[in-house]
């Protein structure tokens, strides 16, 4: 190990940039999750650089970056020395020069406020106005940056709050907040900018191309749906940022790989936009127009109640109304079910308190599902009870609010103390009499480290070794076109565990194979239930029923496979047959182009 002192700025961005990179190994209890407040949409003012950069500066006093021991006796840095460095800054010693009192403290808590809320245009209109007279206050400077950067408009941001730091010098916020924007700005070079009537969209041309159609359709659609539900219109275009991979998202987001598997934190509405990661990231990719969708309430939700909704408001309205843009199933999935009987029976219910600041700080995958369905189940009681209008009612009354919370919405629209509320939610989820449905799986969020990678995982899902050699035995006579051999292997496999979806995967294909597409289909269906989110068995229905000559069926499975791993090129095949077989020409020659491009 070797102390290095380094300036705050190196090791803000030598920290930042390794950590992301993959190039070092955090040797103490380093922030995983950089952000304090990293809820998907609120964070008290956004001031979440103050607390990351001054966790890392408390760190830095004795922070030991470890490098990966194939890696160690090389140098620091740049060649992945295990290293320490030791950042000696005393706060008491360090004097920021005089803070100008030329603009009010009014003009200043007015622009604020503004800017939490998200009320972006219009305190850029004031705070022009105000540096116009006042160019070189260093309050107005750093909140005219903050303001440019969640107009989108980062390189002004970048310069002004520079303006910031020539005038008054750098503290820890002013670096952070910087370091943010200069990372922002490294990311999205060379990103496309897509146009829509009511969205901004920046995404990755090479790898996600493919994916504009899809993503605008989704946008619009649930734009067009949220307008007549909530009367909800942005007079602004809403900036949506998709993001290649786990290091790009990091830097941007601030949400970790942790953040991400544990979590399933693939989205972010924060800064007055949507973020979220790119599925081909993923191993077994995620629900990524939902996902969009699911972000998208969450601007909505700040923008209607200047952003003073409650962490579990925020998630269970965005995850009740995920799927309507779609017509999909209801939130209450066969695993949401499952994960509210046990709560109920156990008594282990999450207080509502808890979810707060973010689910993200939940420690546990389980954890972080069982939160999103009672969430969830909290809006159906208030809609069950009073109506959508009450509803809206109730986000109403939040925006008029002084403090941030529902308690007091809920009492004046419901006529209940928030204890009763939670009393009568209770009472209205043990009145639905949920039962547990065997073999459900949580999705996994595993970001994708190769092909190799996909495989072993998808081993790793049987439990049961027995069951796993049987399985790879199957496999390997698969291979040797051996297909009722390995048949009878994925069976006896299935005989040791039940319900383990790449077992059933691996029969029903093989069952395909051999033309015995009923018994294929029964098993699908079963995986359908219990895994709603794996693509693969979408993309074997869809072969089902296009054999089957059921076309109908077979396009909407092609269209689950697609939303969820868009970059399987036999979906896109399977699309496009099932396009031309209903007289579809102009979408099958858009799912042909798109497997070309994907490699077939």
């Amino acid at each position: 190990m070797t102390d290095i002192i380094l300036p705050l700025d190196a090791c803000l961005r030598e920290a930042a940039s390794a950590k992301a990179g993959g190039r070092i190994e955090v040797g103490v209890d380093m922030v995983y999750s950089p952000s304090p407040s990293p809820s998907p949409a609120w964070g008290e003012g956004d001031n979440w650089v103050i607390f990351w950069v001054k966790r890392m500066h408390s760190l830095f006093l004795r922070c030991h970056f470890e490098s990966p021991p194939s890696q160690r006796g090389e140098s620091c840095f740049g060649k992945g020395l295990a290293c320490a460095f030791v950042l000696i800054i005393l706060s008491g010693l360090l004097t920021l020069p005089s803070i100008s009192q030329a603009v009010s403290p009014e003009v200043i808590q007015s622009l604020t406020a503004k800017l939490e809320s998200w009320d972006v245009e219009e305190s850029w209109s004031e705070v022009k106005e105000a540096l116009s007279k006042e160019p070189k206050d260093p309050q107005l400077l750093e909140l005219a940056s903050q303001i440019a950067f969640h107009r989108g408009d980062y390189q002004e941001s970048l310069k002004l709050m520079k303006l910031a730091m020539e005038v008054v010098g750098e503290d820890d916020k002013r670096r952070g907040y910087a370091l943010l924007t200069e990372e922002t700005i490294n990311v999205l070079v060379p990103f496309r900018r897509y146009e829509t009537p009511h969205f901004v969209i920046l995404l990755d041309e090479k790898q996600d191309g493919i994916l504009a159609d899809y993503l605008t359709n989704a946008l619009e659609m649930t734009y067009q749906i949220m307008a007549q539900q909530y009367g909800f219109r942005p007079k602004e275009k809403v900036r949506v940022e998709l993001f290649p991979d786990a290091k790009a998202f990091y830097l941007t987001s601030t949400l970790s790989v942790r953040d991400i598997e544990i979590t399933g934190a693939v989205g972010l509405t924060k800064f007055n936009k949507l973020q979220f990661l790119s599925p081909k990231a993923l191993v077994y990719g995620y629900r990524w127009l939902d996902a969009i969708s699911h972000e998208y309430m969450h601007y909505l939700i700040v923008k209607l109640t200047s952003n003073k909704a409650p962490i579990w408001f925020h998630e269970g309205l965005a995850k009740y109304e995920e799927t309507r843009w779609r017509n999909g199933p209801s939130y209450l999935s066969p695993l949401y079910q499952t994960l509210l009987a046990r709560a109920l029976v156990d008594k282990k219910l999450i207080g509502f308190d808890r979810m707060e600041p973010s689910l993200v700080q939940l420690e546990k995958p389980e954890d972080v599902q069982l939160a999103y369905a009672q969430a969830a189940s909290a809006i159906e009681f208030i809609i069950a009870k009073a109506g959508h209008e009450r509803l809206r009612a109730i986000m109403k009354r939040m925006a008029n609010a002084t403090t941030r919370g529902a308690s007091e919405a809920i009492q004046e629209v419901l006529g209940l103390q928030f204890p009763e509320f939670e009393e009568k939610w209770r009472e209205y989820l043990a009145s639905k009499e949920l039962k547990t449905v065997d073999g459900v799986v949580l999705h996994r969020y595993k970001v994708k480290e190769g092909r190799a990678d996909e495989q072993r995982l998808d081993m790793e899902e049987i439990k049961s070794l027995v069951a796993r050699s049987r399985a790879h035995l199957g496999d390997r006579l698969k291979e040797r076109g051996r297909i009722s051999a390995a048949v009878l292997e994925y069976r006896r496999a299935m005989a040791e565990t039940r319900d383990s979806v790449p077992i059933m995967d691996r029969l029903s294909s093989a069952l395909i194979d051999l033309g015995r597409d009923e018994e294929a289909l029964d098993i699908l269906k079963r995986v359908k239930e219990i895994s709603p989110d794996h693509p693969t068995p979408y993309t074997q229905l869809g072969q089902v029923y296009l054999k089957l000559k059921d076309f109908k069926k077979a396009r909407e499975a092609f269209e689950d496979s697609i939303q969820i791993n868009p970059f399987n090129p036999e979906a896109h095949l399977g699309m496009a047959n099932a396009y031309e077989m209903l007289g579809d020409q102009s979408g099958a020659t858009k799912e042909r182009e798109i497997a070309k491009k994907l490699g077939r």
